[in-house]
This record gives C-alpha cells, structure tokens and sequence, in this order.
C-alpha cells in the first residue's frame, strides 16, 4: 500500500498547481511564454492530466505493475462514473435550453408585482431556478442576474440578498441534478432514498438559511 502522505498529495495536485498558478499570475506579466506556462499548468484539464500520470507511476509502474493490469482498474472506475457523467452532461445543455428560453427573466417578471419581502422573493426565484435546471451554480448566478438589479428598489442589504440567493441555490434536489446522482451512485442506494436523505437535507439546510436570513434582517 501506498504511504499516507503520498496517498494524499496525488489527488491534491489539481489543486496544488491551480493554486501556485494563480499566485504566480499575479506577479508575472501577461502575454508573456512565461505567463502562459504556467497558466497551461496551473489549468484544470492539465493539472488533472498530471495527477492521473504521477499516479500511474507512483501507484502502477513502481509497485510492479504492468499498463494491462492499470487499465483494467481505469475500467472498472469509469464504468461507476459514466452514467454519472453523462448525466452531468445532459443537465448541463437543459440548463442552456432553460437559459435560452429566458425562464428565468419569466419568473421575475410573475414576482415583481408581489408584495412579498424583497429576501424571500430571491430565494424563491432561485428555489425555482433550482428545480427547473437543476444546477445550484447556475441558479445561483441567474438569479442574482435577476434580483441583483433590484436591491436599490426594495433598499435592502446586498449581504442578505446574496445569502438569500445562496441558501435559495439548495433547495430541492431531483433527477435532473448531478448531485442527485453523484449521492446515488457513491453510496448505491435508491431513488427513493436518496430523496429521503440528500433530499431532506438540502431543503432543510436551505430553509434554516432563509430563516438566519430573514433574523438578521430585524437588525441590518
């Protein structure tokens, strides 16, 4: 087996070459054979592509094994992932079909005639972004392309908008959200538990942070 330490810094590469990348970058002039080497290795799918070549070498070729016996192991890993990305992949062009069709722009303008609270409002619109695309990143920035604009109207703190819009990015997990999947498929349970469990515990996080929230707006 490998060591503890080892086991731990190959999967930490990504991230470790991401991180020197963007530090060296601010310091290096752009447009510069310098800049440009170390923005190739600092980006995800290079800095990905030596993770998966360092462990090769450190977990296959040095411990005795032969390119036969590693693809095979790659096998078996892509055959637990490749519904997952497909499926990651088809959520990703509905949320463009979703984005094109100006859903979103549709639901602000149902909302802005409401005398709801301005911090509610976004929640919801990013609830129901949520549950049309699917995606919590792209909830997220459609909404607050929607409900940003509006802070100056309804006077209230862009901090609790965003935390509005953030807690609203979580909250109602379905089929057509890869990390319904991801949950599902790691731990190989149903659909109907992954519902009671993954389910239960977004919406709930996502309500608690409404509630947090509509408190600290009493005193902002």
């Amino acid at each position: 087996m490998p060591s503890f330490g080892m086991s731990l810094f190959i999967p930490l590469i990504p991230a470790i070459l991401i991180s020197i990348s963007t530090i060296l970058s601010l310091f290096i002039t752009e447009d510069t054979l310098l800049h440009e080497t170390v923005t190739f290795l600092g980006s995800a799918e290079i800095s990905l592509i030596i993770a998966i070549l360092t462990a090769i070498v450190i977990f296959g070729l040095r411990k005795g094994k032969n390119m036969d016996d590693m693809m095979k192991t790659f096998e078996s890993g892509l055959k637990g992932v490749a519904t997952i990305i497909f499926i990651v992949g088809a959520g990703g062009a509905f949320k463009e079909v979703i984005l094109e069709a100006n859903v979103g722009n549709y639901i602000a303008d149902i909302m802005k005639d409401t005398n709801i609270s301005p911090l509610i409002m976004a929640w919801l619109i990013t609830a129901l972004i949520r549950i049309a695309t699917g995606q919590g990143v792209v909830s997220a920035v459609t909404a607050a392309g929607i409900v940003g604009p509006l802070i100056p109207t309804f006077n209230v703190s862009p901090v609790l908008m965003v935390l509005a819009t953030a807690v609203g990015s979580n909250t109602i997990t379905h089929v057509n959200d890869a990390s319904f999947w991801l949950f599902k498929e790691y731990f190989n349970i149903s659909i109907k538990d992954t519902f009671k469990t993954w389910g239960v515990l977004l919406l709930t996080t996502s309500i608690t942070g409404l509630i947090v929230v509509l408190i600290l707006d009493l005193f902002m």
